[in-house]
């Protein structure tokens, strides 16, 4: 297994599927969101574009030529809200390892070799954002050293007339 920097000439097939089990994954945990045949064809191009915007990369973990997972940093991102001022963090915005690749230690190795390509880019923080339901993931991220920043809460509302 290799973890290296993404290739759109060969890689954008191993990209796609990652993409697609990632949005079908949350999906299945929260079904307002689109599945991933539905967005991906937009959402590659546009992870490209903000990856340019946030001085972001897309790494990859090559295992046998076949891509079985990636993680998307972005080492200059800036939420823009007003009250957030200027503070500039680095972001994890995805990491996904296929499901037949899972249980071998790939997230964990994306995540190092994310954090390294941030820390060479002199970011200080780095912020993660996870589905409530995403257990796997919350696990993965807290055994990494991530801790709890900002939590945003839910509540479904009775829109009935009555």
């Amino acid at each position: 297994m290799t973890i290296r920097e993404y290739r759109a000439q060969t890689d954008f097939d191993g990209l796609r599927r990652c993409v697609v089990e990632l949005q079908d994954y949350e999906y299945r945990i929260d079904n307002r969101f689109p599945d991933g045949e539905s967005i991906v064809d937009a959402y590659i191009p546009d992870i490209l574009e903000r990856c340019a915007q946030y001085d972001g990369r897309i790494l990859v973990a090559d295992v046998g030529g076949e891509i079985a997972g990636y993680v998307m940093i972005w080492t200059k991102y800036s939420s823009g809200d007003i009250e957030d001022g200027d503070f500039v963090c680095g972001l994890l915005a995805d990491l996904v390892v296929l499901e037949a690749h899972r249980g071998r230690g790939l997230g964990k190795a994306l995540m190092k070799a994310g954090e390294a390509y941030a820390r060479d880019c002199g970011v200080t923080y780095l912020r993660v954002g996870v589905m409530a339901g995403n257990r796997m993931a919350w696990k993965l991220y807290e055994d990494q050293g991530f801790v709890q920043c900002h939590i945003e809460l839910e509540k479904r509302l009775d829109t009935g007339s009555g």
